[in-house]
């Protein structure tokens, strides 16, 4: 994932998404990964914003954007995001199951949220190590410092998570 650092935050407001599949067993987002990020490039041209920290899981995703102050848009990004992302899947209607959002207060709480979403491939049992999940900005982070290379945070494994990789 492409991610960039909002160099101006009090100029911007930080937002936590979550966006989850109907079906928790569905692995779409990591089978379509590819397209998944084409359309957050489209909605990037249209509805600008800058994404601070994201992971893509096969049944749901979570991520941090960052908007400049006053804009409206969020949900109209989601919206196209998953219709896009529908329309190549086979037309799937109801292939989401929706999303939730939390604006994010202050910077502590941004970087605990950073953390959380570097760390649930882990807490689902994807893999063992936060650094072997391919689609995950933590591997930005690491390539500009803003990690260390062996980052690792104080991960609980969820009940009935897959064997790691």
């Amino acid at each position: 994932m492409e991610t960039h650092r909002c160099p101006h935050p009090a100029a911007h407001t930080q937002h936590f998404f979550t966006a989850a599949l109907e079906n928790e067993c569905a692995s779409s987002l990591t089978d379509h990964v590819d397209t998944l990020r084409l359309a957050f490039r489209a909605v990037n041209d249209r509805y600008p914003f800058t994404l601070t920290a994201g992971v893509i899981l096969p049944d749901h995703l979570h991520c941090i954007f960052a908007f400049s102050a006053g804009d409206g848009a969020r949900g109209a990004r989601w919206r196209l995001i998953q219709a896009l992302l529908e329309r190549v899947v086979g037309g799937q209607r109801g292939l989401w199951r929706g999303f939730d959002e939390e604006t994010l207060s202050d910077e502590g709480e941004l970087e605990r949220r950073i953390d959380y979403i570097h760390g649930d491939p882990v807490r689902h049992g994807l893999v063992r190590s936060p650094r072997k999940w391919p689609f995950s900005s933590l591997h930005a982070y690491i390539h500009h410092g803003l990690r260390p290379v062996y980052w690792c945070a104080d991960f609980a494994p969820r009940y009935g998570a897959r064997s790691p990789a």
